[in-house]
């Protein structure tokens, strides 16, 4: 596992104190360095669904085509590694999936799924998302988010119609503008961050985000960052403690020590020339 000892991580996922069944996923493949989280919406258990169809999708096509990228080579048109590209497409084949079996199966119809995936490579992070599950950084005791909300709040914080104390009075939570699996295409967003030695990434449902504040995660974070799964517990105790009203996923990975790619020695030889 190429991340073996450099990085720690914990995932946990909790139905919190309102719903009925839980419609988020989580997962992770340490030996590409893949983590993912998704949030499911739609009727009855669709869902649940569509988060699995998410999970499972994006896993199977990250594991099937990472091996056969060149790590650390950057795509001339985008400006992106290949890591990024192939992180987005999973993304986008997991949209296509899932809105073919709503389009197919009448109880699946109208169902839908918030994505956020990380892939860490090189002493850096592919971020792919769809939605409003963020993944924040935390440098220190600095934390920042690093994904920008596709939300309906956001866009009108954006476009300077409102502040965001004044939207988030006025408007409605929760209405995402773009989701996989809901219409026929989706633009899915790419960012690309570096990593230092004693970062915490934390990826997160709107369950935790919606009942902590940005300043609650950081002090639980920064508390119990040594000791991730007890991390996880925590923030999702708290998520629950200030009510629980959906469902509360989070995965965290902590770098413990670099993890450079390591070109082939004919790779370095040809640069030498």
């Amino acid at each position: 596992m190429a991340l073996k000892g450099k990085v720690a991580t914990a995932l946990l996922s909790n139905v919190g104190r309102v719903r009925d069944n839980n419609e988020d996923a989580v997962a992770e493949d340490p030996d590409v360095g893949l983590l993912l989280l998704a949030d499911g919406m739609g009727g009855y258990n669709a869902g649940e669904i569509a988060s699995g169809i998410a999970v499972a999708t994006v896993q199977d096509v990250v594991r099937r085509e990472f091996p056969r990228i060149k790590h650390g080579q950057v795509d001339k048109d985008s400006g992106y590694t290949l890591e990024s590209l192939l992180l987005r497409h999973a993304l986008q084949t997991a949209h296509t999936t899932i809105y073919q079996v709503a389009q197919s199966q009448p109880q699946c119809a109208g169902m839908g799924t918030t994505a956020v995936a990380c892939l860490l490579h090189d002493d850096r992070m592919s971020i792919a998302y769809a939605g409003d599950s963020r993944l924040y950084r935390l440098r220190g005791e600095v934390l920042e988010q690093i994904t920008r909300d596709h939300s309906l709040i956001e866009e009108l914080v954006a476009r300077g119609h409102y502040t965001r104390e004044e939207a988030s009075k006025l408007v409605r939570r929760n209405i995402v503008t773009r989701a996989l699996g809901v219409e026929p295409s989706v633009e899915v967003d790419i960012l690309e961050e570096g990593l230092e030695i004693g970062d915490v990434v934390l990826m997160c449902s709107d369950g935790l985000t919606d009942m902590l504040s940005d300043e609650d995660i950081r002090l639980t974070v920064v508390e119990f960052a040594a000791n991730l799964p007890q991390t996880a517990e925590m923030l999702i105790q708290r998520a629950n403690d200030n009510g629980g009203r959906d469902n509360v996923s989070v995965a965290l990975a902590r770098i413990d020590a670099p993890f450079p790619h390591k070109r082939p020695w004919y790779e370095r030889l040809i640069e030498w020339f």
